[in-house]
Order: structure tokens, then C-alpha cells, then sequence
């Protein structure tokens, strides 16, 4: 099963607008991403949960491998949140795409490693670190 970049971006900012106590069914996440296919949807969503990425509540089947229509969409995991921070910029995100010609067949999980990555050398500029000495140069 590979994942489609695009839509699993698009799952992870579409499951953290959900409020507090909310859920939605995969069938309902598919209606506000209609650019992506159900099959999309549904392999994005059961390898983020394999993954922990998101939270499943309510398992509408008995295999644990495989999401269905009906399962229901709690939020994000913390590794979920951490995982879109990384790639919610669109020019991040466009950026990545620019440089790797590859993009569609790269592992999304890839783009998060080169995209911490970038922030990490972004924040290394910001904060005028050299070699990540900051830990011995400040002292809290």
C-alpha cells in the first residue's frame, strides 16, 4: 500500500480541526477531500493509525489491519501533531516538492525526516546556533 503524499497531508490538516470531543467517519473525511480517491483515503488513514498518527475510536470491523467507511476519526496522536508541524507550511511543503523530482514516490514519512530537517537548520540560523552547543552556552 503506498501513500499518496498529497492526501495524507491534507488527512492530517483536516483531522486537527477537529473540535474537542468530535469525530469523523473516513467516509466523512473523504467528502471534504474530494480530490482524493476513498482508496486514498482509507490507505492513508490505516497506515496513520498503524502508525499512530491519528486516533481511531469506534472500529466498525473486526481486522485490525484495515480501516473501513465507517470507522470513526478521534484527532491527532502527538507523533500526529509533531508530524504536521513539520510539513503544514505550504512553502515548506512546496519546497520539497520543488527539490525532489521524485516527490510521488518518496515515503511520506521521508518528507518528514528532510522537512525537520530544514527546520531544524532554520532554527539553527534564527538562533545563531553553530554546532548545537546551545545546551552549553545557555544555561535554564
Amino acid at each position: 500500500m503506498r501513500i499518496n503524499n498529497e492526501c495524507g497531508r491534507k488527512i492530517l490538516i483536516e483531522v486537527e480541526k477537529l473540535a474537542f470531543g468530535e469525530t469523523i467517519t473516513v467516509a466523512a473525511l473523504h467528502e471534504k477531500m474530494p480530490e482524493f480517491s476513498i482508496e486514498d483515503v482509507l490507505n492513508v488513514a490505516t497506515i496513520f493509525n498503524r502508525e499512530h498518527l491519528i486516533i481511531i475510536t469506534d472500529r466498525a470491523g473486526y481486522d485490525d489491519n484495515d480501516l473501513l467507511r465507517d470507522n470513526k476519526i478521534k484527532g491527532l496522536t502527538e507523533r500526529g501533531y509533531h508530524s504536521l508541524d513539520l510539513i503544514r507550511d505550504d512553502k515548506v511543503w512546496d519546497y520539497l516538492k520543488e527539490k525532489m523530482p521524485d516527490f510521488d514516490e518518496v515515503s511520506l514519512y521521508t518528507i518528514f525526516d528532510i522537512a525537520n530537517k530544514i527546520k531544524n537548520d532554520e532554527y539553527n540560523k534564527m538562533f545563531d546556533i553553530k554546532d548545537g552547543s546551545a545546551s552549553r552556552r545557555y544555561f535554564w
